[in-house]
């Protein structure tokens, strides 16, 4: 018996547990959700720099300076970004900086190289500056303890750069979902292979697989198996240790040769639903099986990404703790109709921009041609007639 949607999204949301802490190094983090707040150890910046190239001045020393009446000071020292200051600096006395440089000890200003002859024993300087000019403070970024990056928060490159500005190498996120593809299909043929009479190659793997990539989540394996129970059986309690997900196409409708949900209960899985009332994607399956979590979706291709869009994606934000990968629903107007009623709950792929929606003429299940470019789904109720143009509709994005 068909369950609604929104049914088989809680149960499936319900189903789905949230994946454990890992420590990844920066590169690896970015995208992920973090699992504990970061704090600094250490100020930003470490110590009062330069941001520019110039001289460490106190800066009554040159209060009078003009370009007709420079002030001479004598030059000390000279250093480069990196070493530490060596000495200080007295009335009188400059000591030449680079950007990035540590501001001498009795030094209150930086006046940038332009403002000066640039002078290696005696420095001629031409303008005054005031205290704490051209000087970045000790901890001016951030001070010890610092809240750095959020609990919870997605990270991003910045964060990234944040955090090893601050000495971290790994971040606490979760880890990735780890998912399996099986395709099924004694007509299944792979792409790069000769095409026989009655085959058709797979499209399906190649979406599965780039969408999960796109989803952030790591593909263990790709199989793809003809329509017998037991090597089925076979595949699916391979990876129930090890996969958090593994999805199928085909074999989970009324055929003689529909053995998903069979193959399912003899690897020794619970069928938590089978069959959702809507359309596309209507006979999709959803069972447990040890740490996996099986999602069974029609052969037809987008039979298939229908109800991966609307059931992973939920699972996934819970898993992962990311609320980026919900669905996000939204109300627009059809820019063209669709001239064909749904009695059932409909999905049609379409494109929308401005608010405008354009869904394309080719909606058949079995095409993907006329996915490409699509960003959203039209959501069309149960006992909806024709779609007009101008018609206000529910959509989700994709």
């Amino acid at each position: 018996m068909s369950i609604t949607l929104e049914e088989a999204q809680s149960l499936a949301v319900q189903y789905a547990p949230v994946l454990e802490e890992e420590h990844a190094i920066l590169p690896e983090a970015v995208g992920r959700i973090l699992t504990r707040n970061i704090r600094s150890g250490i100020f930003q910046p470490p110590f009062d720099r330069s941001p520019l190239d110039g001289y460490a001045v106190v800066a009554a020393d040159i209060a009078s300076a003009a370009p007709d009446a420079p002030v001479k000071l004598q030059v000390v020292d000279k250093l480069w970004a990196g070493m530490p200051a060596r000495t200080g600096v007295e009335r009188g006395q400059a000591v030449r900086l680079m950007t990035g440089c540590m501001l001498p000890p009795g030094a209150d200003a930086v006046i940038r190289q332009e403002d000066t002859d640039m002078g290696c024993e005696i420095v001629q300087i031409f303008r005054p500056v005031g205290v704490g000019k051209n000087v970045c403070y000790r901890g001016e970024e951030y001070g010890l303890d610092a809240l750095l990056l959020k609990k919870g928060s997605r990270i991003d490159a910045a964060g990234a750069a944040v955090a090893a500005g601050a000495g971290f190498t790994h971040l606490p996120v979760r880890r990735r979902a780890r998912a399996v593809i099986l395709t099924t299909g004694d007509e299944v043929c792979q792409p790069g292979t000769v095409l026989p009479a009655g085959k058709i190659y797979d499209s399906n793997t190649a979406y599965l697989t780039a969408r999960l990539h796109q989803l952030g989540v790591e593909t263990m394996a790709v199989l793809s198996q003809g329509d017998d129970l037991e090597s089925l059986a076979a595949d699916l309690r391979r990876y129930a240790g090890e996969a958090d997900l593994i999805l199928t196409t085909g074999g989970v409708s009324v055929g003689e040769k529909d053995l998903m949900e069979q193959a399912a209960r003899t690897a020794g899985a619970e069928v938590i639903f089978h069959g959702i009332a809507m359309k596309p994607g209507m006979p999709t399956l959803f069972a447990v099986l040890g740490n996996a979590r099986l999602l069974g979706l029609s052969g037809n291709p987008f039979s298939a990404a229908v109800p991966f869009e609307l059931l992973l994606r939920p699972m996934l934000a819970r898993m992962t703790e990311d609320p980026e990968l919900e669905l996000r629903a939204d109300v627009a107007v059809a820019a063209q109709g669709f001239g064909k009623a749904s009695p059932t709950r409909r999905f049609l792929r379409a494109f929308c921009k401005q608010g405008q929606v354009y869904p394309p003429e080719a909606q058949s299940n079995g095409q993907m041609r006329s996915m490409i470019g699509c960003n959203c789904l039209i959501d069309v109720p149960a006992g909806t007639g024709t779609i007009c143009p101008g018609d206000q509709i529910r959509i989700l994005w994709l």
